[in-house]
């Protein structure tokens, strides 16, 4: 059908992204089509503005590390398409992710003809998420909602145990322009009987308490002040008098982390402390504060809320550095709003371009801490030689960038 897997990828990625839709009903009846049976299987939403990819490793890295077959399902991807649907973390082969793209192909058409509509591109990967942990036989699913929750494609299913990591600024034209609309359509995953464990902010748990109220879900709150940090390189913490290190850096770690942990012991009370403790330090999850080379650091960070939370992980881990920023960013981001808070813990900024279809011209900045340079790849290589131990370059933005970043820098 199909003559190489990048033929496959392009006619996926060329589907539409979303659809106008008030329900899953006609998801619902796909999914029936494909008669999977994944009763026998636990199953993990993450939701959330930022930190979902990062808890969705935490606890694939947690519960391979305890024996389980795991299926992790994120997006987007930072390198490459396999990235999207993971087997004990890793990647799907190119091998398999053919004749999976083949296999929904056929699926499509088939539905066409019944329903005469095409699923959309977010709704074919989510199918294709189900259909291959199904043929894996995986004991726990995690899955990664792919943009606000009530009607994402992930919602079709019933979950054990629901996240929600954090509530800010991002998607506003489909999910709405307050921080209770958004927090509304990411509530939108929980159904009766659920547990939900979440680490919004306090000023938001009024909004959440109220909705929560005779929906029959419990719930439990986790703040800042139920994490002791110990130190910042390499990131060590106590909770409720457990040790835990992180390979990963960025005081935004610290929330994402204890959610994970808490999901471990509501799930699966019988994982012991050590095990969660070597599957948090053998996490790794690639773009996120990542050392790419010494004083040299990729966040994937795109919207206003991740710059905030970026922000504080600089002043705390960063203390006493000079702070550079390559910055670049998709068209449809809060490009201004991103800049403004950059500006306040950065000693200049560097705006470049990379190639992207929803790239476009950033706006120009009437300020001596900000310049433009056209090539971010040889601007990294410039800014290196001026670089001295009291330096660190950190290059965010978007997460598209970062990927662009990792795959053409050497």
């Amino acid at each position: 059908m199909f003559n190489h897997l990048g033929e496959a990828i392009q006619w996926i990625e060329t589907q539409v992204k979303f659809k106008p839709k008030t329900d899953l009903i006609r998801l619902n009846q796909a999914y029936a089509l494909l008669n999977l049976d994944l009763s026998h299987t636990k199953k993990i939403h993450v939701a959330g503005t930022n930190g979902k990819g990062s808890v969705c490793a935490y606890l694939s890295r947690i519960l391979i590390e305890a024996g389980y077959k795991v299926g992790t399902y994120t997006s987007p991807y930072l390198l490459k398409f396999n990235e999207r649907i993971r087997y004990q973390f890793e990647d799907m082969s190119d091998d398999d992710l053919l004749i999976l793209i083949e296999e929904i192909y056929k699926f499509n058409q088939r539905f066409i003809e019944t329903h005469g509509e095409s699923l959309s591109f977010f709704e074919l990967i989510t199918l294709m998420s189900l259909i291959y942990f199904d043929k894996k036989k995986v004991e726990v699913m995690i899955m990664e909602v792919g943009l606000g929750g009530l009607l994402d494609a992930t919602n079709i299913l019933n979950y054990d145990v629901s996240i929600i990591t954090s509530i800010g600024f991002d998607h506003m034209k489909q999910l709405g322009n307050t921080l209770e609309s958004i927090a509304y359509n990411k509530l939108g995953i929980l159904k009766p009987g659920n547990h939900l464990i979440t680490s919004v902010d306090p000023s938001m748990h009024h909004y959440f308490r109220d909705y929560l109220l005779n929906r029959s879900v419990s719930a439990e709150f986790y703040t800042s002040d139920d994490v002791i940090k110990i130190s910042d390189i390499p990131l060590v913490f106590i909770v409720n008098k457990e040790r835990y290190e992180l390979s990963l850096i960025g005081e935004y770690q610290l929330l994402n982390a204890l959610v994970s942990i808490k999901a471990i012991h509501y799930l699966f009370p019988n994982i012991k402390e050590e095990t969660i403790q070597k599957g948090l330090i053998t996490t790794k999850w690639l773009g996120r504060l990542e050392e790419i080379e010494k004083g040299i650091y990729i966040d994937g960070g795109h919207n206003t809320h991740a710059m905030e939370a970026l922000k504080q992980s600089a002043l705390k881990t960063f203390k006493g550095k000079k702070i550079w920023i390559l910055f670049s960013a998709l068209g449809d981001k809060d490009i201004t709003g991103m800049i403004e808070i950059l500006k306040t813990f950065s000693d200049h900024i560097f705006l470049t371009e990379f190639p992207d279809s929803r790239f476009q011209a950033l706006p120009s900045f009437d300020d001596d801490k900000i310049s433009l340079v056209k090539e971010p790849i040889q601007a990294i290589k410039d800014l290196q030689q001026q670089m001295d131990e009291s330096t660190v370059l950190m290059i965010t933005g978007s997460l598209h960038f970062a990927g662009y970043i990792k795959n053409n820098y050497k």
